[in-house]
């Protein structure tokens, strides 16, 4: 750190730092990357910044690593990108890899200090939802049509990949089968502080888990810009636990910044709204059909004053593609939540072990920042249930054809879940 913030400039020559505070910043902490909280304390006295967020390789492995290294470079070279065309962020002082030694860090300022973050225990409300509107939609008419052109070849290079692109919905394929009957089991349990009533298979039908992953393929094929759908950049993971809001300044004029970049994709133009309306990060009466109507129609009206490429993107158009990628969290849970699932149902480990595993072992024998991670998957699953119940997403999907692509085996019930 000292040889960091002396070439930044951020100390002085004769400055060092003497000893540092870690702590950790909550549950973001180990689902993509390992993550601390360092507070700097300096030989000199300095009204520099001495408190910093340090991002390097994650414990806990949930998807193979060529798939977390492509995800640390998008979202190191995400903090070069020109902030007049980007997603509000924080400053960084390091944003560097060595893929060849396996070397990842990112090192940027602590915002905690300045800014309040959205933790999950914390859901949006309606006013907050709508602060971030124009600035989503900034970033979607900076980065429309990147299905070609400029824009297209910079995320080609970047590898940004389209997420209903064959390479992504195969990442899927491979994982999905992993956790989606484990997944299916859990939702039947209306007795678990997870789910509640109404179960899944009384509220929505049998086996929705293992059915959207039987019909991955041709669900998100509308989704591609090769199939007429518009395209611009999203975020990827645009949720509670990763978003700040501050006072509106010159730094940060829309009063919000938003972190962690690595699952960045093209989609179509709803793909950040939708993804944070299905993310268990708004209150119920946010992505229930009221709230969720005022926020698609301020949306909507936004960015269809300012695209220059979709003039006659129509409001039934943008409800079939925000229906469609308000699912894509819901893949996530399925497939990269099958790390979580199996450890609880195969090893008795992870939070999951409560409704999957074979010890009797209920929340009263989990650790803190265990029932935290529970916390925010309980809200996640209540606004799947709301989504997918209201998009009628049960009858779309029997309608489908199956996918036509390799999937990997099923992951099948242990005994004792049979």
């Amino acid at each position: 750190m000292t040889k960091l913030l002396q070439a930044r400039g951020v100390i002085a020559a004769t400055n060092s730092v003497v000893s540092q505070d870690e702590s950790d910043v909550g549950m973001t902490a180990g689902y993509f990357s390992a993550i601390k909280r360092i507070k700097c304390h300096f030989a000199e006295a300095t009204d520099a910044q001495n408190s910093y967020v340090v991002k390097a390789w994650p414990e806990f492995e949930i998807l193979p690593k060529e798939n977390i290294r492509d995800m640390f470079v998008k979202d190191i070279k995400a903090y070069t990108f020109p902030a007049a065309d980007f997603y509000p962020r924080p400053n960084v002082v390091l944003a560097d890899f060595d893929a060849d030694n396996d070397q990842w860090a990112l090192v940027m300022e602590d915002v905690a200090t300045f800014a309040v973050q959205k933790l999950h225990e914390n859901e949006l409300t309606l006013d907050e939802v709508m602060q971030m509107v124009p600035g989503l939609v900034d970033v979607a008419v900076a980065w429309e049509g990147c299905d070609e052109g400029p824009k297209g070849a910079q995320l080609e290079e970047l590898g940004v990949d389209y997420w209903a692109s064959d390479h992504n919905l195969a990442v899927y394929r491979a994982v999905m089968p992993g956790g989606a009957k484990l997944f299916d089991k859990i939702t039947t349990m209306a007795d678990s502080p997870l789910i509640g009533s109404p179960s899944w298979d009384e509220a929505l039908g049998n086996g929705i888990a293992e059915l959207f992953t039987r019909k991955l393929d041709a669900f998100f094929s509308p989704a591609h810009p090769k199939n007429g759908a518009t395209c611009t950049l999203s975020h990827g993971d645009c949720r509670g636990d990763n978003l700040f809001f501050c006072q509106k300044s010159a730094s940060y004029p829309h009063g919000w910044m938003v972190i962690d970049f690595q699952l960045l994709f093209r989609g179509p133009v709803p793909s950040d709204l939708a993804y944070l309306m299905s993310s268990g990060s708004v209150l119920p009466e946010v992505y229930g059909d009221e709230g969720r109507e005022t926020v698609m129609q301020a949306f909507y009206d936004q960015f269809m004053a300012k695209t220059q490429r979709y003039p006659d993107y129509s409001w039934d158009e943008f409800q079939a593609e925000f229906t469609m990628m308000s699912a894509v969290m819901f893949a996530y849970y399925v497939g990269m939540g099958a790390a979580f699932f199996q450890a609880g149902a195969f090893e008795n480990e992870q939070p999951m072990r409560v409704e999957l595993g074979d010890q009797g072992v209920t929340e009263s024998d989990l650790a803190p920042d265990e029932m935290r991670k529970r916390m925010w998957w309980a809200k996640a699953f209540r606004n799947f249930r709301t989504n997918f119940a209201g998009f009628e997403q049960y009858a779309h999907l029997s309608a489908l054809p199956d996918n036509s692509g390799e999937m990997a085996p099923w992951t099948e019930l242990p005994d004792h879940l049979l």
